[in-house]
């Protein structure tokens, strides 16, 4: 397994690099660069990019104990801050090249969940305690701003003052991230104050969002829990899968633990059956019915189904999941990893063959998705490694 930590980690830091050539320039942070490593300034630049990039940044110069990239860490960090902090509370969906506001109101509760993500992975890095009052600010107000007291649930849909929009909804990746976020928080800071609001986020993820029927996770209800159109993405049923899983150890719940190791195993599963490629390799990502709405390979599904497959492999220590997970790992390696330039390509063909027609880097493709699967990959495989 050594062979492949070291590959892991080679990727890691050539992910890095290419930032730092191609992205991150005359104390600047490109919103959008090509595969061929153009950069352009004309691109809405958002602030989920800018708090992936934070993220991504500060936990490779961690994992890497390297800290020649904090000073990209430090310029996301001044960015987001100075760019895309909203007057009214949180921060706004992104910023034109002018400094004009881009509202997305679909998708702004959602933003506020990377930036406390973000802000804790920074915080990790540099333990500076205005960073920390950032991460408290930021949660306080998710907490009172978005926050449906109703049921202890968030509401999406809201305008660029956060007056509420005209239909309101709850969304699984609001609630997944908030989830994601609020646990780096107190895996950073041992500060347990959110505690409770991790096994409250927990309960809704598994008793409202996951279809145990199917094994699949339901995206959107309105505001009274009116399932709305589904589409099933393989991506997102790993990813809630390993991290319900992740957060359900934290919270220390037996009974939260099982479900979530149950969940686990059966998104992993139906992932597998429907969505792994058998002919050339690869998740499928976006379904219908169990009909694949398209037949290119997103490089975000590719990552999130390793690191689900590998916790599903420590739970269980079924070499299925380990088998899959090596798979994927090599598919990556020889598909979406670019070995000359660095980086990911965004999506590939059936086939494998690179889509070059789309940016390299852009509003949702930021350090975060393949960061992270280095790092939970290397962490995986060491266990393992030790443990043979």
């Amino acid at each position: 397994m050594d062979y492949y930590i070291e590959r892991l980690n080679h990727e890691l830091r050539h992910i890095v690099e290419f930032w730092q050539k191609f992205a991150v320039k005359n104390n600047q942070i490109a919103p959008q660069v090509s595969n061929i490593g153009q950069s352009y300034y004309d691109a809405p630049l958002g602030s989920i990019y800018l708090s992936r990039l934070l993220f991504g940044s500060s936990a490779a110069c961690m994992h890497l104990q390297d800290s020649t990239f904090k000073y990209i860490a430090d310029l996301a960090y001044r960015t987001l801050r100075n760019q895309l902090s909203n007057p009214g509370g949180g921060y706004y969906w992104a910023v034109d090249k002018n400094g004009r506001i881009v509202h997305d109101h679909e998708n702004c509760s959602m933003a506020q969940a990377f930036v406390v993500n973000g802000l804790s992975q920074y915080y990790a890095l540099t333990g500076d305690e205005d960073v920390k009052k950032d991460i408290f600010r930021q949660i306080d107000f998710i907490e009172n701003k978005i926050k449906h007291f109703i049921d202890n649930s968030y509401l999406d849909g809201f305008e660029e003052d956060w007056t509420p929009a005209k239909n309101q909804y709850k969304s699984l990746a609001t609630h997944l991230h908030l989830l994601e976020a609020y646990v780096k928080f107190i895996e950073v800071s041992d500060n347990v104050i959110y505690k409770r609001s991790i096994g409250k986020l927990l309960e809704l993820l598994i008793y409202r969002f996951v279809n145990k029927g199917n094994g699949e996770m339901i995206h959107k209800f309105n505001s009274s829990w009116k399932a709305l159109p589904n589409e099933n993405w393989i991506g997102h049923n790993v990813e809630a899968a390993w991290i319900i899983y992740k957060s359900a150890r934290l919270v220390e719940d037996i009974d939260l633990l099982r479900e979530s190791e149950t969940i686990l195993f059966s998104l992993c599963d139906h992932a597998i059956e429907l969505g792994f490629d058998r002919q050339y390799g690869g998740m499928f990502n976006r379904f219908i019915n169990d009909e694949a709405i398209t037949t290119n390979k997103e490089w975000w599904a590719q990552s999130e189904s390793v690191i689900a497959f590998l916790y599903a492999h420590h739970v269980s220590n079924d070499k299925k999941y380990l088998s899959y997970a090596i798979r994927l790992l090599e598919y990556i390696d020889n598909t979406f990893s670019d070995q000359e330039n660095g980086e990911w390509f965004d999506s590939v063909t059936r086939e494998g063959k690179p889509i070059t027609n789309l940016p390299k880097l852009h509003l949702w493709k930021s350090m975060y998705h393949n960061v992270r699967y280095c790092i939970e990959s290397v962490k995986h495989l060491q266990q393992l490694f030790v443990s043979v």
